[in-house]
């Protein structure tokens, strides 16, 4: 299908098909996103870094190599050691589980941290196929205990920690809420998920709508994604259920959560899925859904309405949490 036919698709909203068709034309010849190309995509994510603002501190840290795990970085935003002690939100960028980096998403958790004048500690977590599922979450435990040895110097209220997850930060930070709830260490006080990949099954055993998944993550995208961190076929009756959200036995014990997500987006239906099951199970639940929106709309077209509608709520919910 050309870009002209796609970009006429009367489901996408009208205000966000001007910056769709621009970022589809600067695309255009992009490679198919796979294991050896992989490296293209990395490095074109790493040029189009975002500029910090100047107005909210932060700086890197290490954490160090632990058992099983190898070490990672901690992007700090908006720390204040001499302040009270504040909310701290978790987060975990996206990027399909093969991709992606803490300085693209800076601006935006800076923006976030002073809005709600928290902090915010962005995840350098490792990708697969490097890392896979049982180091990624060990990382990601890692990274709240990092955070809670620390609260005191960093001034940060413990009882007051959320989580953030973006795209397929949405799996780490479901899979560390199971996590928690399972292990009863650390009390979560809400999680926010944007458009959250929660489930493998998605594009392989389980074909969306045609009109979900055509714009920025694909199907075949999202197959590649999961087979990639996986190890093994997405889909398949032999995934162990603690690697996938979407498999977890139970929800019991995860937080007040927050989901928003595009109708156009191919993680819709999973995503209200889930949102079923955490309100079948007792969780406090808001899921926001967008019409005309496809996968990571707000940040292709962040001066559009749409966008600020669903900025707002995602700040609303983590006031929530976070106050």
């Amino acid at each position: 299908m050309s870009i002209k036919s796609e970009i006429q698709e009367p489901m996408v909203a009208t205000e966000l098909q001007p910056a769709l068709n621009a970022l589809l034309q600067l695309t255009e010849h992009s490679p198919p996103l796979n294991g050896a190309n992989l490296g293209f995509y990395r490095k074109r994510a790493r040029v189009g870094s975002s500029k910090p603002l100047d107005n909210v501190p932060f700086e890197v840290v290490e954490v160090a190599d632990g058992a099983n795990y190898r070490r990672f970085r901690l992007w700090l935003i908006n720390i204040n050691a001499d302040g009270p002690a504040r909310p701290a939100i978790l987060h975990f960028h996206g990027g399909g589980l093969v991709m992606g980096n803490c300085q693209n998403s800076l601006p935006r958790m800076q923006s976030l941290a002073k809005a709600l004048n928290c902090v915010v500690v962005s995840v350098e977590y490792g990708l697969a196929p490097e890392v896979r599922p049982d180091e990624a979450q060990l990382q990601h435990q890692a990274a709240l205990n990092w955070l809670k040895v620390h609260a005191d110097t960093l001034a940060i209220n413990t009882s007051r920690i959320s989580l953030l997850g973006v795209s397929a930060g949405g799996c780490h930070a479901v899979n560390l809420a199971l996590r928690c709830a399972e292990n009863k260490r650390i009390d979560i006080a809400g999680m926010a998920l944007l458009y959250p990949m929660l489930d493998d099954r998605t594009g392989s055993t389980v074909i969306p709508p045609a009109h979900q998944g055509q714009y920025l993550w694909t199907a075949e995208q999202n197959h590649y994604g999961w087979r990639t961190f996986l190890g093994k076929a997405p889909g398949s009756d032999k995934i162990p259920s603690h690697h996938v959200p979407a498999r977890a036995n139970t929800l019991s014990g995860l937080p007040p959560t927050f989901i928003a997500v595009g109708e156009l987006d191919l993680f819709y239906a999973e995503n209200c899925s889930f949102a079923e099951r955490l309100e079948a199970t007792g969780i406090a639940t808001e899921l926001y859904t967008v019409p005309g929106a496809f996968h990571a709309f707000e940040s292709i077209a962040p001066q559009s309405q749409l966008a600020s509608e669903f900025n707002q709520r995602l700040l609303q919910a983590l006031d929530r949490y976070c106050h």
